[in-house]
């Protein structure tokens, strides 16, 4: 059995098919499989980007800081500088 041209896998079998061609069968799997491939490759993407997103938060906390540490130094040298005269 062959499907009509303007077929596709997924349509409903016509009435005088008994049951589904190998070849749909064949097609079927490869898709659900095809699918299950990318679900999974989805699933690390997203796993590694709350990663990312994680390291990044960490990393402006950490960037923050630093600018307090320096502007404390920058003001506590001018200070510093300003009693020696």
């Amino acid at each position: 059995m062959s499907l009509p041209i303007d077929a596709s896998p997924w349509a409903a079998p016509s009435s005088d098919a008994a049951e589904p061609s190998i070849e749909t069968t064949l097609e079927k799997e490869r898709i659900i499989k095809d699918i299950l491939s990318l679900r999974d490759g989805l699933r690390g993407l997203l796993v590694r980007v709350t990663e990312v997103e994680g390291e990044t938060d960490k990393l402006k906390r950490d960037n923050e800081m630093l600018g307090v540490y320096i502007d404390n130094l920058t003001r506590n040298s001018v200070v510093a500088a300003g009693t020696k005269r």
